[in-house]
């Protein structure tokens, strides 16, 4: 993963200080308002880069696998979401791991990207691709840099911890190459300003 690491951004990192500022930034209102209409009762999600897996509070009853390399934010999700339907894994998802896994209807990416170089990012595009179900889709949400921009949203987006901060054509450059059926939307948040882009990719 390719991000920023000092005090400051580690402090960020903190899980209780993490939760916080995704609520300030409407982050966590964005992610369920984006997820709800995809994800239904009973489905096979897997949730990568889950954080402290808070979009659980958000969803049905589904059979849900977290990953992420914080630790921290691994055991609060363990704690806040005691459900044998619930799995959690502090770890980077590979080969190996996924094959261990079911097929899957859903798969996130949320905030997730931007963290990515373009390699790693493509070989977790092609990883989950293969464990998905037929008609499964992968739904990604992340930050965005476009053309006369807010300054505030900007300014926000080009000091965020993660180094990988994309264009619109950039993602296209990439996603284009393995999914036929993609929609794109671009969503400007006013308070506090942001922008958001939200991809669902269909199998």
């Amino acid at each position: 993963m390719s991000q920023k690491s000092n005090i400051f951004y580690n402090f960020l990192s903190s899980t209780y200080i993490y939760i916080g500022l995704q609520k300030l930034m409407s982050a966590t209102y964005v992610r369920k308002n984006f997820v709800k209409n995809h994800v239904k009762k009973g489905h096979n999600v897997i949730d990568i880069g889950s954080g402290p897996s808070s979009i659980l509070s958000d969803l049905p009853k589904i059979n849900y696998y977290g990953y992420d390399i914080n630790c921290s934010h691994i055991e609060y999700a363990k704690r806040k979401y005691p459900n044998k339907n619930y799995h959690f894994f502090c770890k980077k998802l590979n080969k190996n791991e996924i094959y261990k896994l079911p097929k899957f209807d859903c798969a996130l990416l949320l905030g997730l990207v931007h963290h990515l170089n373009d390699k790693e990012f493509i070989t977790t595009i092609r990883l989950i691709k293969n464990s998905l179900k037929k008609n499964g889709k992968i739904l990604i949400l992340d930050n965005l840099i476009v053309k006369n921009q807010n300054f505030v949203s900007r300014f926000l987006i080009e000091n965020d911890k993660g180094d990988n901060i994309r264009s619109l054509d950039q993602y296209k450059i990439i996603l284009n190459k393995y999914f036929s059926k993609i929609k794109y939307q671009v969503y400007n948040q006013t308070f506090i300003p942001y922008t958001w882009l939200k991809i669902t990719c269909r199998k």
